[in-house]
């Protein structure tokens, strides 16, 4: 295999980035709300509207990482599509000079 071929396979960095950084913000905000309650000095009901207003955060923030996530998927689809097309034209180009068309 070629090293470029190699490259073309192996995850880009940015999956891991992406992947990492939701993943951190939803374990972090499930510890943090875990903890809050353990040492909340508060009452019941004001312990669940604060368990409820965290829980509308933590699924906004995960709506604008899904978001990001899924808009990164789309940008790097159509990066990989491009390559592809180009890929396909040049080996054309190739059998096209192989066969003298």
């Amino acid at each position: 295999m070629h090293e470029e071929e190699l490259d073309d396979e192996l995850p880009n960095e940015r999956e891991f980035d992406t992947t990492t950084f939701l993943t951190g913000v939803l374990v972090g905000a499930a510890v943090g709300a875990g903890i809050a309650l353990l040492f909340a000095p508060a009452s019941g009901d004001d312990t669940r509207r604060l368990i409820r207003r965290r829980a509308k955060a933590i699924e906004k923030d995960a709506s604008r990482g899904w978001a990001s996530a899924r808009d990164e998927a789309r940008r790097q689809f159509r990066e990989k599509k491009e390559a592809l097309r180009e890929r396909l034209a040049e080996g054309l180009e190739r059998i096209e000079d192989e066969l003298d068309v």
